[in-house]
């Protein structure tokens, strides 16, 4: 008899256990399969953000440019340390009270604009093309690829992560085309309205951003760990309380209930 009760108490608590670990199973893979999906949802936001911002970027300096080259390029003011750029007629005038001016172009206040925000750690941008005219805007092997496929195809832009001096960087280029305006400093290189003149590359630090990213992850894997715990604590205290519990009285109540009987020479048969 008393054999026959442990095998039950096993039985039991096995059944228990297995039933326990079953649900913390499937728990584990419902809130990790939820989990990595709200955090590839975010990763992908946080991402879709840095790519809007890059494009914001771009349309602002577009808008800076064509604003300059509709007004035949702007005059600002000559430093001790400034030069006349090579590359264009007239590029200086003085007004009656002999204060210097240099005139600049779209392209040079796009390359001093990108030295500005550079130093304040923010992006940089580049002014770049196929046809050179300053070979200091020659480009890299990222915006040559991009100009290359801005020339055989109709994509509109490109987007890379790439590591440079360990660091992460999200790249984007779009097209420049050709506009009227363009033609009073560009008419002697075969352009025509609506070919592509070039392209600006965005540069934007990612170091933070991914950073962050991660930070984000760890905070989730933290949350999904504890929540895991807890709800695997409360199922075995109430699987304790409500069932091996009662279970175990019930057992043994049974158990007295069948010494008795022993004890006082009578069995089940034998009352009534």
């Amino acid at each position: 008899m008393v054999d026959l009760h442990e095998r039950i108490r096993a039985l039991k608590l096995s059944i228990s256990l297995k039933f326990i670990l079953g649900c913390s199973l499937t728990l584990i893979i419902a809130l990790g399969t939820s989990f990595y999906v709200i955090s590839q949802r975010q990763e992908s936001l946080i991402m879709g953000q840095v790519e809007n911002e890059a494009r914001v970027i771009f349309k602002q300096i577009v808008i800076t440019r064509s604003w300059i080259a509709d007004h035949g390029g702007i005059f600002i003011e000559k430093l001790p340390s400034s030069a006349p750029s090579p590359y264009m007629q007239n590029p200086e005038m003085q007004d009656i009270q002999g204060k210097r001016y240099l005139k600049q172009t779209p392209a040079m206040v796009t390359k001093e604009l990108s030295k500005y925000a550079k130093e304040k750690g923010l992006f940089w941008f580049h002014i770049t093309s196929l046809k050179l005219v300053n070979p200091e805007n020659a480009p890299d092997g990222f915006e040559r690829k991009a100009l290359l496929q801005f020339e055989e195809s109709s994509i509109k832009e490109l987007i890379s992560i790439e590591t440079m001096d360990k660091s992460r960087y999200l790249r984007y280029i779009s097209p420049l085309y050709v506009e009227d305006a363009c033609l009073k400093c560009h008419s002697g290189q075969d352009y025509k309205v609506g070919d592509v003149r070039g392209a600006i590359s965005i540069t934007i630090p990612m170091d933070k951003t991914f950073a962050d990213i991660s930070a984000n992850k760890r905070n989730m894997f933290t949350a999904g760990l504890i929540t895991v715990v807890s709800l695997i604590s409360a199922m075995f205290l109430m699987m304790k309380n409500l069932v091996l519990t009662p279970m175990k009285k019930l057992q043994y109540s049974n158990e007295r209930f069948f010494r008795g009987q022993i004890f006082s020479g009578q069995g089940p048969e034998d009352r009534g």
